[in-house]
């Protein structure tokens, strides 16, 4: 399986990435929330998961707004991959 690098512009500084299977726990939720909240500008946070995690987004869109960024590089039942930028 092959990632479109073409997604991620020259301003991008690091790409972390995180182990987001089973994330339906509370601790693995906020332990992602967190890691988020540590982007420097221009850092990417990699999210590897199972199910697509609409709660967890929502939650960080309402806490982090325009400051952040996400696109999804792949979602398919099983396997869901998105990319959250610090942008501001």
């Amino acid at each position: 399986m092959g990632y479109d690098l073409s997604v991620i512009d020259k301003s991008t500084s690091a790409i972390f990435l995180f182990d987001g299977y089973k994330l339906r726990t509370r601790a693995k939720e906020n332990a992602f929330v967190a890691a988020v909240g540590d982007l420097k500008q221009g850092e990417i946070l990699r999210l590897f998961t199972d199910h697509n995690p609409f709660d967890l987004i929502r939650k960080i869109v309402i806490r982090y707004g325009s400051k952040l960024i996400f696109q999804y590089l792949h979602n398919h039942e099983g396997v869901v991959v998105i990319d959250f930028k610090k942008v501001g």
